[in-house]
């Protein structure tokens, strides 16, 4: 048992260097020792397999890669992510259309910025699961009323498309829900597998007090894309808001869990700031967490930043847990056990209308 969860540790820590871009030998090596169909499981449970797919590609001829039946594996998921992700965006783009003609400019979140960018080369690199847009609250019934409008319905809490989606609730209601969350309930569209997500603030209501929306708008980039016009956050907001809102939120630094979509979502973010961050803004708002998550990438992902940033932190203790959870699924299970626990504690100290769900959970 132990040695299996010692080579999955291994593997999770091939994986990482393939996908972070910069390890020229590790893909090949592994290709040569018949590790790749392991590595396709490992990139199936991370969510990562188109990643895989693209950095297959650089590494390999395509044509000679069809031959195998992971080569094949690989092409297929990377074309069915690429034509996902090419619908998405041109449901983000619709949809964008549908608020300017209200006088509504949305900002985009997340992966969803990503696919919209002037230089999407790879646009099948990320696996999307919704769209996530921010407007100022002034703008939330009218920006809901547009989409209404449009065709767009609110499923109330929890949304699963196509399968026995919940009630249709009306923009008052939405709104009011949204208000115990940071964003309202799931939209969907006849036509759309993929749901969209109005967001009141780009991060959970813990972390709102100490982010206000003003600085995010105030320093938000105007783009243009077929005559559809939307802001996008600064590299800073979009790293304050995976630090807090994925790796602190959803526990990862508790779990002692690396999350390797994540991961590559900050190096997207660190190869598109030509410029530099501002490294201060982001400690001040993300504290050491920052350091932690982006010592992580180094270490794993074998990643190196174009741009200059001062961190120099001793990860080695928070790396031998992660080490020892691989290998103890009952350490694994204290840990998960703890975060959940602090989770809901944390719920019930900063946003307590939320504890009913959480408990009907357990």
């Amino acid at each position: 048992m132990n040695q299996t969860k010692t080579t999955n540790w291994s593997l999770f820590k091939i994986l990482c260097r393939i996908l972070g871009g910069q390890d020229n030998h590790t893909l090949a090596d592994s290709v040569s020792a018949g590790l790749l169909p392991q590595l396709l499981d490992m990139a199936r449970v991370h969510d990562v397999l188109p990643a895989l797919a693209v950095r297959y590609n650089e590494h390999f001829d395509t044509t000679l890669a069809l031959q195998s039946r992971e080569g094949e594996a690989l092409a297929q998921a990377l074309r069915k992510n690429t034509l996902r992700n090419m619908k998405i965006s041109a449901q983000a783009l619709k949809l964008t259309r549908t608020l300017n003609n209200t006088g509504i400019t949305p900002l985009f979140l997340k992966g969803t910025v990503q696919l919209l960018a002037e230089d999407a080369a790879d646009i099948g690199f990320r696996q999307q699961v919704d769209i996530d847009f921010l407007v100022e609250r002034a703008h939330l019934e009218s920006a809901s009323d547009a989409l209404l409008a449009d065709g767009y319905r609110f499923y109330q809490f929890p949304h699963r498309a196509n399968r026995n989606p919940g009630p249709v609730i009306d923009t008052r209601t939405a709104v009011k829900l949204g208000a115990i969350h940071h964003h309202l309930p799931p939209l969907a569209k006849d036509g759309y597998d993929t749901t969209v997500e109005l967001h009141s603030h780009f991060l959970p209501k813990r972390f709102q007090d100490d982010n206000p929306l003003a600085p995010l708008f105030a320093t938000a980039i105007l783009r243009e894309n077929r005559s559809a016009r939307f802001l996008i956050p600064s590299t800073e907001h979009s790293v304050i808001q995976l630090i807090l809102g994925k790796l602190v939120n959803d526990g990862h630094l508790t779990r002692r869990t690396f999350p390797l979509r994540e991961a590559c979502d900050i190096i997207n973010l660190l190869n598109s700031a030509k410029s530099g961050i501002d490294q201060t803004m982001i400690e001040m708002r993300c504290g050491k967490k920052f350091a932690l998550f982006y010592q992580l990438v180094v270490e794993f992902m074998a990643y190196t930043p174009a741009i200059s940033i001062d961190i120099s932190e001793d990860i080695s203790n928070y790396i031998q847990i992660m080490r020892r959870r691989q290998n103890s699924a009952a350490l694994s299970t204290l840990l998960d056990t703890y975060a959940r626990a602090q989770h809901i504690t944390t719920q019930l100290t900063h946003n307590p209308e939320k504890l009913p769900a959480y408990l009907r959970r357990l």
